[in-house]
């Protein structure tokens, strides 16, 4: 196992190499050059020693090469269809789950928040229209508890005996006997 892990870690893949922009030879050549293409490499200048002139020309022939490349893609229209690629990236998995979990805790809640909300109003409501109902039959057994009472004073004053003696002379036309008379039942009552 260890000899073949030992190999696998020998194994070099190929990386392939950076072409470096050709060099011009005068500063006609490169003036041409910058004429047609971008990537350009400037003659080292009077300020900069020699020695550092290749490094500053592979700087701006990249950043060149850079630009050309952005402008180009710009230019190109993406294509449609399965011949066109998506570019690939990385997904973090636990991140997008935690974060799908955190957005539907958080979703879950609101709307728990707004219908309890709405449940409170709702009940406010019941409450309101409950008490309204409430308050006018209040109102109605006041009213026939008032007409009661009027009727138990009514009936209080017609069993008094002298209405009961009024009434009798006036309206049906009876006289008091001098001599009452009392009716002995023949046989007892069954209960």
């Amino acid at each position: 196992m260890n000899a073949a892990r030992a190999t696998a870690e020998r194994v070099r893949v190929p990386v392939p190499k950076k072409t470096a922009p050709k060099k011009a030879t005068s500063k006609k050549s490169a003036t041409k050059k910058s004429a047609t293409n971008k990537s350009v490499r400037t003659a080292p200048s009077k300020k900069t020693p020699a020695k550092y002139a290749p490094a500053k020309a592979k700087t701006a022939a990249k950043t060149a090469a850079k630009t050309a490349a952005k402008k180009a893609a710009k230019k190109t229209p993406a294509k449609k269809g399965p011949a066109a690629k998506a570019p690939l990236f990385l997904i973090d998995v636990a991140a997008l789950r935690s974060r799908t979990r955190r957005r539907r805790l958080v979703l879950g809640s609101l709307l728990l928040l707004v219908g309890a909300f709405f449940a409170v109003a709702l009940i406010q409501a019941q409450l309101v229209q409950t008490q309204a109902e409430v308050d006018r039959i209040q109102a109605e057994i006041n009213r026939l508890e008032n007409d009661l009472a009027l009727l138990d004073r009514e009936v209080v004053e017609a069993s008094s005996p002298e209405v009961i003696v009024q009434r009798a002379t006036r309206e049906l036309g009876m006289v008091r006997a001098l001599r009452p008379v009392y009716l002995v039942a023949a046989r007892p009552l069954e209960p």
